[in-house]
Parts: C-alpha cells; structure tokens; sequence
C-alpha cells in the first residue's frame, strides 16, 4: 500500500463473511481487506447461533494482520454486523449464550400475546397492533426472528441464563462493548426490538411496551446516533485489535443501515438495492412509511434525520450457494455463472421459487419453502442456476413495485452485495424491475464503504451527500425490451406458484425435530 496513510478501519460481521478492512476516508475505497467465512452454528433444525466471544477474537486477528500490513494512522473504529441479533451479557461483559442470529426461528410464535385474543388483524391481535404501530413503527413477524421474540423466548427457556443477565445487546454492542466498556446502540438496531419510539427522532426505550412484556429499561443499552462517538478504544482491546489505545470507537450502525449508505443512494425516495446472502430493496426517507399489509416498513437509518423504508427477503445469494452445493459446484461462481448465461433468458422454461428459510416481504410466513418448476430430462445445471437468478430476480420484482408507490418512479436504481458482483444477475434484475440498474464500483464491500462514511462523518471529515458523491459506478446495465416481457409473464406464474406452494407444502407430513435433525 505504500506511504504514511490514514484510515477508517470498519469491520463487517455478515451472514456467510466476516470482513475488517482500510478504507481510504478521501475516496471511501478499500485500500486494505481480510475476509473470512462467517462461523454459524445450527445446532437445531431451524436455529442458527454464533459464538460471540470466539467472534471477538477473530476479529482482533483478522484487524492485526490488515493494520500491521497497512501501517499509516487508524483514525476511528466502526463495526457493522448482522441486525436483530440477542446475547444476554453478565455484569462484566462476558456472554452468558451464544448470539442467536436474525435467522433463528426458534422463537416462532413469541410474542405469545400478539397471535391471540379477538379482533384480529391478519393473524395479530389487532389492539397489541396497533399499539406497536403507533409506536414503533411496525411489528413482530410470525417468524420469532425478531429480538424481542428470541429475549421472551430465552427467559422463558433458559431461566439460569435470564437470572443472570445484566444486558441484552445485538451483534453491533456487543463489539462496541467489547473494545470501550460501554453498552450503547444505534437508533436502527434499537428499532428491531420494536421496543422503541420512533415516531421523531428523539428515539427512546418505550416504558409502556417494557412493561407489556415485564422487561426493564436497565437491562437494554443507551441508543446514541450512528454518528456519535461510543467510547474510546480500551487498552486491552486497543492490544488485541492491533490498534492505538484511545482511538475514537464510532457507534455506527447494522449491516443492512451501512449498506443502504454505501450502496451511495442517500437522497430521500433514491431506491437501491441489495443482493447478498439476503435480499432487500429499499430507499431512504425523512418520515416513516408502512405497508402492513405487505410487511414493508421503516426503521432508522444510518443517517440521522432520516429513516430507512425497506423491503427485506430472507434469501437470495443464500440460494444460490446451497443450489451450487447440491449440484455439486459449491463456490465455483464463475463457471455456474457461464453456464447460466449460456442457457439463456428462461431458463429453458424452469421457475425457481427462492424461499428456503420462509419469507418476509410481500409474505411474513414461516413455513414456505422454496421449488424448482418444470424441471425436465431437457435440462441442465446451467438451466438450473440461471433459474435461480432469475427466481431471486422475481423475487425483488414482487417487493420493488410495492416500494416504488411508496417513494416515486426512478429513472435508475443502484446496485450493491456480493451478488451485484454478477454481470448477469444485475441485468436479469434489470430486466425483472424494467429499469436501469447503475452498479456501483466493488459492490461487495457496500457495508464496510457505508460503515466507514459514518465514521468519517463522526470524525468531522465529511458529510454523507459529500461522501457519496465520491462512489464511482462501474457499469449501468439497461433494460432489454424482450427480456422484459417475458419476465412480466412469467412473474404472473411466480405469484400464483406462492398460493399453489403454501397449500401443498400444509399438506405434506412433518418430521419430529430429533429426526430432523439426523438427517442434516
């Protein structure tokens, strides 16, 4: 790298990668980056759990290693990792659990109160509704992968680890715990509790839904802005990372919120959207919006004054891994993705339906699964994979619709994940959403180059319009007219194949969870 620099070292904690990287604060490139895969544990069908501590550690080697090759001055810390994560916490820190993850579903259910009484309100107790509406901004799903359905369900289920905790922190606080002592949260992650105010942007715990559920406001950390300075780097910490002690810990903001900011779409009603292990589409805005019925809403963005109106899907690249697995070309990307271009728009006539671990939006159920369609002697694995990307595609048409009344038509969306990294697969989604899709330059690491603008922007160095005025967009892929109708037909099969799903998959005989378990 070469000469006295300095830098933002941000760190993202995602799903299936692990990342700490230099990032230049005058260009917001990555000048310097180790990436591991991510550790994630499912020791249960439908459970999926991280082991923090070991987390922590990882990360201390990982920052070692990047800032002795990089050398230069570390101006500030910031860590951006996987939302609506729970970890009860003694009162020294240590974590009393493993971190169970957003995409656990043992919590399916919690809160018990919210799916009972009369009248009810597409499953949901329509008072307790409206009630987290008003406050919150939306609601718990079905799925218990929110956090206040994972803590109801470890005091429930784990009683010695309840007694026990000091704090309940995510993924995000746990870290900033870890390197400066203190037990704070930004606004967006906060939100997901739905145990949060957010009707302005003075985001409080809500005394009144803490009690609802008997929990008490000491037990969560104090939400700060993104932007504001957490903590200064603790000695023990500051040896393990590699760093400085001292050095400014920036309170920062999810993975999902540091996206949408590196993703450069920061203008009120800009969409973008996002292809990685997950999916979303989403677009910032400055007063909250919801479609209830259709599980779109707003939580806090990473910039202050601002929320951020999303539409999540629960798989997307995810998909496309476990289809490569089964097709026997795990991590072999770029010959899958050869192939599937040689198969051409259609895929031969296959319909992929990615929903493998349930879905949010447009549909908050559980239990959907995903298919492959049509499947013939004719077909290949080339044929299979591009059905796959064009079935994610399908996907985010469904919910980028939905998102585009709610802010407004645009004429170009930006592109960023570890997906967008794929040629084909932006302009399969161009052609899905029928609208120019501007991708912008290495994709891959929108959350470390979102992560680290707001750590400039707390340091006093930049604002975010002047930050992300700087992203450079590496190629624009334009809609093509045939491509596109097609896709519009066949998107009319991909809804229906939902209803057709749901009603079969009811109907087929379910395993007791220890045979379950056997077989993975």
């Amino acid at each position: 790298m070469g000469g006295y620099r300095e830098f933002i070292l941000a760190v993202d904690v995602g799903t299936t990668k692990v990342k700490v990287g230099l990032i230049d604060p005058q260009g917001f490139r990555v000048v310097g980056k180790v990436v591991e895969d991510a550790v994630v544990e499912t020791p249960r069908h439908g459970w999926a759990e991280v082991d923090a501590e070991l987390l922590w550690d990882r990360l201390c080697r990982l920052s070692s290693s990047i800032v002795f090759e990089g050398g230069g001055r570390v101006l500030g810390v910031v860590f951006s990792g996987h939302m609506a994560g729970v970890v009860p916490v003694d009162k020294e820190g240590n974590p009393l659990r493993k971190l169970i993850i957003w995409l656990d579903e043992r919590a399916a259910g919690y809160p018990r109160g919210l799916w009972s009484g009369f009248p009810r309100v597409k499953g949901y107790n329509a008072f307790m509704l409206l009630e987290f509406l008003r406050i919150t901004g939306g609601a718990p799903g079905r799925t218990g992968k929110d956090p206040i359905s994972k803590i109801l369900w470890v005091r429930e289920n784990e009683p010695d680890v309840w007694s026990k905790t000091f704090k309940v922190l995510g993924t995000n606080s746990f870290l900033i715990a870890k390197a400066t002592g203190s037990y704070v949260v930004s606004p967006d992650d906060a939100s997901l509790t739905w145990l949060v105010d957010t009707r302005s942007f003075d985001f409080k715990w809500h005394p009144r839904l803490l009690r609802r559920f008997g929990l008490n406001v000491d037990m969560f950390p104090k939400i700060m802005k993104s932007t504001d300075i957490a903590g200064l780097l603790r000695r023990d910490a500051a040896e393990c990372l590699g760093l400085s002690e001292g050095i400014p810990v920036v309170v920062g903001s999810g993975d999902m919120t540091s996206a949408a900011i590196g993703s450069g779409a920061v203008e009120e009603n800009e969409i973008h959207i996002y292809i990685g292990t997950s999916d979303w589409v989403a677009a910032h805005v400055t007063r909250r919006k919801l479609d209830l019925f259709n599980y779109i809403g707003s939580i806090p963005s990473g910039i202050p004054g601002y929320y951020l109106l999303v539409a999540e899907q629960e798989i997307a690249g995810g998909a496309l891994d476990k289809v490569l697995e089964i097709i026997g070309m795990k991590g072999e990307y770029e010959g899958a993705l050869k192939m599937a271009e040689e198969s051409g728009v259609g895929a031969r006539g296959l319909l992929f339906m990615p929903w493998l671990y349930g879905e949010r939006a447009p549909i908050d159920d559980p239990n959907i699964r995903g298919s492959i369609v049509n499947l013939s002697l004719i077909h290949g694995r080339g044929d299979v994979v591009r059905a796959v990307l064009e079935g994610v595609a399908l996907n985010i048409k469904w919910v980028y619709g939905l998102v585009e009344r709610m802010t407004r038509v645009q004429e170009h969306v930006n592109i960023v994940g570890g997906g967008a990294q794929s040629n084909l697969w932006c302009q399969i989604v161009s052609n899905a959403i029928n609208r120019v899709v501007r991708r912008i330059a290495d994709p891959q690491d929108a959350t470390l180059r979102g992560a680290s603008v707001i750590a400039s922007v707390a340091l006093g160095l930049t604002s975010f319009r002047d930050a992300t005025s700087r992203f450079e967009v590496d190629r624009v892929f334009k809609p093509d007219r045939r491509a596109v109708e097609y896709y519009e037909k066949l998107f009319k099969s991909y809804v229906k194949a939902y209803k057709v799903l749901k009603e079969l998959i009811s109907g087929i005989p379910s395993l007791e969870h220890d045979l379950v378990n056997n077989f993975y």
